[in-house]
């Protein structure tokens, strides 16, 4: 481990105790699905939750705290993140059977992952996590959603760490689950939840799962670093149909362009920065409410500071 790591420490003592992998400005940009953005200041990546929470509860106090999972839909400034940036990973906490139609998954874990997981075990309700492309944790966060499900329609009860290393537990209408949207506090982490399905003929599953990954194929961008939906649906209006109608479905701004697969997705050409994304999401934003006065409302997460 670094030892400049320490300099965010109150109790200097755990250090030699901890188990995951830490590192000092380390580029996390191009850890993004989006391959674009700058630096964490302090990364950790914990082995489980013990691990966590020890770090968490050796904390400076006044350090900024950035959770992420996969990454997938987030857009890091290419100024970086100061703080600790914290990556769950994929065996963080693992996968345990509960009952015939319950799991308790760690956050960390692949929304696939659960998904193939619930088709082995004859559980339906989650086959739509075969289509987004993150982690349960994040989620659960920004409740994520496709193809006419989302995560507000699984979640039992989630468990998380305080920024200060202590355990909680949330049932799903303490979190308010919203459209693309929760009240979970950013100084939360998220480390596992319990899911709820119905019995369902496996064949069943697999046949809706394989409609779900042949839609998202054949409707979203193959082949380029991408961050999914850009914005949200906005009430009655979808996000790629007032981008098409305010004639930006073909825009671009230096190396990050409007997909011509889909619209709501931006893609990155090669070498893209998160300056790049940011000012073509902003410009396209500015155009539709110019046409349409609507305003439309990102996300991706957008974090991090300017360069």
């Amino acid at each position: 481990m670094n030892k400049n790591f320490l300099d965010i420490l109150d109790r200097p003592e755990v250090f030699t105790d901890l188990k995951g992998k830490s590192f000092c400005n380390k580029s996390i940009g191009n850890m993004s699905w989006l391959k674009a953005g700058g630096s964490a200041e302090f990364l950790y990546i914990p082995s489980d939750e013990d691990d966590l929470s020890l770090i968490l509860g050796s904390l400076n106090p006044d350090v900024k705290l950035n959770t992420f999972g996969k990454l997938s839909n987030t857009l890091v400034r290419d100024g970086g993140l100061p703080g600790l940036s914290v990556i769950i990973p994929s065996n963080f906490e693992g996968i345990e059977v509960l009952s015939d139609t319950q799991i308790k998954v760690g956050s960390g874990l692949s929304d696939k992952v659960l998904a193939e997981k619930c088709l082995e075990l004859g559980i339906g309700g989650l086959e739509f996590l075969i289509g987004i492309p993150g982690s349960i944790g994040g989620g659960i966060f920004m409740n994520a959603g496709c193809f006419g499900s989302e995560f507000s329609d699984i979640i039992v009860d989630v468990n998380f760490l305080t920024k200060n290393g202590k355990k909680i537990n949330k049932k799903s209408n303490e979190i308010n689950l919203s459209y693309r949207n929760s009240n979970i506090s950013e100084d939360l982490i998220i480390t596992s939840s319990v899911v709820q399905g119905f019995l369902k003929k496996e064949f069943k599953i697999k046949n809706l799962m394989d409609e779900i990954v042949l839609k998202r194929n054949t409707s979203q961008p193959q082949g380029y670093a991408t961050g999914g939906s850009t914005f949200k649906n906005h009430n009655n209006f979808k996000a790629w149909e007032l981008i098409v109608k305010s004639g930006m479905s073909n825009a671009s701004f230096g190396e990050a362009m409007v997909s011509d697969i889909h619209s709501n997705f931006l893609i990155n050409k090669g070498s893209a920065s998160a300056g790049d994304f940011e000012a073509l999401g902003n410009m396209i934003i500015d155009k539709v409410k110019f046409e349409f006065d609507i305003l439309l409302e990102w996300e991706i997460n957008i974090v991090g500071e300017y360069e």
